[in-house]
């Protein structure tokens, strides 16, 4: 099941974050296998805040990170006929005792070899990364760029990551209107005493309460996620939190994390429907 994530702003909604947070909780409550990976460079990625900074590192040594790891060294490896599923047992790195993957960030240095190599395989990427894990998380690039768009197009479900801003909302949904049938929508960072709040948000925009999340803004679990360590903050405190600050985001986190899974299962039932109806037409002809 393919869930990308995306937002109309850069830098300021916590895609990243609202991600890696989102993948890893259904990961530690065992509600499925977790993939995630990025397509575009990021000076801050997935793995600065998964892993601490030596480990990190480590794939960056010798050129390796670049060259036998990276979401482009799949790409170039599929394109050539390789064996993608071969491929991702290779590049992916399991965290969370094998629960959860991640795929290193590749330095993309060429962006219109990437979407053009992208736009080529991604159906058997696809198919490579559904074989190791139930659940591929994709942080997509802000611009919308040709392989962004492709995975908007593809995933399942696209969550948006808004900003707790009304104008940036007001712009989003004015201009975003052929994303917003298959989107539900997620707030990071979010902080409750602002006049741009959940309630505020969803009479202003029409949005079903069952289609918005929110995950509070939390100091400790961002000192976390500066030192690698956000694997750990939410592992120590997923089953009985260790304040009320940390309950709190818990709460929150867990309820976005089960909406996007329910969002996500009914677009698949409905795909799996048509495939039928198709199949059934076939047959009858």
């Amino acid at each position: 099941m393919k869930i990308c994530f995306w937002s109309p702003v850069r830098g300021v909604a916590g895609v990243t974050t609202n991600m890696a947070c989102i993948s890893a909780l259904l990961a530690i409550g065992k509600k499925g296998k977790t993939m995630v990976l990025e397509n575009h460079y990021n000076i801050r990625g997935i793995g600065d805040i998964l892993m601490e900074q030596e480990a990190v590192d480590a794939f960056r040594e010798h050129g390796e990170y670049h060259s036998c790891y990276g979401v482009e060294y799949l790409l170039k490896r599929i394109y050539s006929g390789e064996p993608g599923e071969k491929l991702i047992h290779h590049a992916a790195v399991p965290l969370l005792f094998s629960s959860m993957f991640y795929i290193p960030q590749g330095r993309i240095v060429n962006r219109e070899v990437f979407d053009y190599e992208f736009r080529m395989v991604y159906d058997l990427l696809f198919r490579a990364l559904e074989s190791h894990s139930d659940y591929i998380f994709i942080d997509t690039e802000t611009n919308r760029n040709l392989s962004s768009n492709i995975i908007l197009s593809q995933s399942d479900l696209v969550v948006v990551n808004l900003p707790q801003d009304m104008e940036q909302m007001s712009l989003f949904f004015r201009e975003q209107k052929s994303l917003q049938e298959k989107a539900v929508y997620l707030i990071g960072s979010y902080q409750e005493e602002l006049s741009c709040n959940l309630s505020c948000i969803c009479q202003q925009f029409h949005i079903p309460k069952g289609r918005i999340g929110i995950i509070p803004y939390n100091m400790e679990m961002q000192d976390a996620m500066g030192n690698g360590h956000l694997l750990q903050f939410l592992n120590r405190n997923y089953f009985q939190a260790e304040d009320s600050q940390n309950e709190y985001l818990l709460r929150y986190a867990k309820r976005a994390a089960r909406m996007i899974m329910r969002h996500a299962a009914g677009k698949e039932r409905e795909y799996r429907k048509y495939e039928m109806f198709l199949e059934e037409r076939e047959i009858a002809f």
